[in-house]
């Protein structure tokens, strides 16, 4: 993994308590540049944080006209060092299955935060079973054979549409999935934080009986009252 100028457990530690929404919000104007879209979880309460690790795919006519014999899955996967979002950018080939059950294990096994990737995946209902974070355009029995070949590893990739490199900070629940520039990341990851805690503070005013037009947007004297009590 590249080196990084800030904490990088730190600010994994705060995106871990927001969500992607929140997060999103604060990347600006241009936000949507950073909107990885049609990647959804396989199950609705998936959720994953972590430096992307990437794998380039390619066509395998391309690779065959390079001689390529190599496999850029088997790399990603020494590369692992815990924590870690493989991204999978396969030319937005969701009728394929980029990662199979087998593959999506291993990658859990070594400590991998989660998949992304914008191509589809095998044998889903067995990796809904491995309690593993997996992102993906679509759920097939197609395999890539014949179609496509893991070129490359941790080298910026475009991945449904977002630039990625490595060590950029991914984001995924329910709502997506996010590609957070790691430059960006620490002031997202603090700001994203203290707006979760004034939400959740919020929630609680209205929980108390609080009327709605003073609870959202919050009356400030109120909302000073209620994030007091829970410091």
């Amino acid at each position: 993994m590249v080196e990084e100028d800030f904490n990088l457990n730190e600010v994994l530690r705060l995106l871990s308590r927001a969500s992607v929404a929140t997060a999103y919000s604060l990347l600006g104007e241009s936000r949507s540049k950073y909107l990885l879209s049609g990647v959804k979880p396989l199950l609705p309460n998936m959720k994953t944080v972590g430096p992307a690790l990437t794998i380039k795919y390619i066509e395998c006519e391309e690779a065959s006209r390079e001689g390529f014999k190599g496999n850029a899955v088997h790399e990603a996967y020494d590369l692992i060092r815990g924590g870690e979002v493989i991204v999978a950018a396969s030319l937005g080939r969701s009728d394929v299955g980029v990662f199979g059950d087998c593959i999506t294990f291993g990658f859990k096994v070594k400590g991998a935060a989660g998949i992304v990737t914008d191509g589809g995946v095998r044998d889903s209902p067995y990796i809904m079973k491995l309690n593993f974070p997996v992102f993906a355009k679509n759920a097939t029995p197609e395999h890539i054979g014949g179609i496509l070949v893991p070129y490359k590893v941790n080298v910026a990739v475009t991945c449904a549409g977002v630039y990625i490199r490595p060590g950029d900070i991914i984001m995924g629940d329910a709502d997506g999935v996010i590609a957070i520039p790691r430059e960006k990341a620490e002031e997202i990851a603090v700001k994203a934080y203290e707006i979760e805690l004034k939400e959740d503070a919020i929630r609680k005013m209205i929980a108390s009986g609080i009327p709605l037009r003073d609870a959202y947007p919050p009356r400030p004297d109120l909302l000073e009252k209620f994030l007091e009590k829970e410091s």
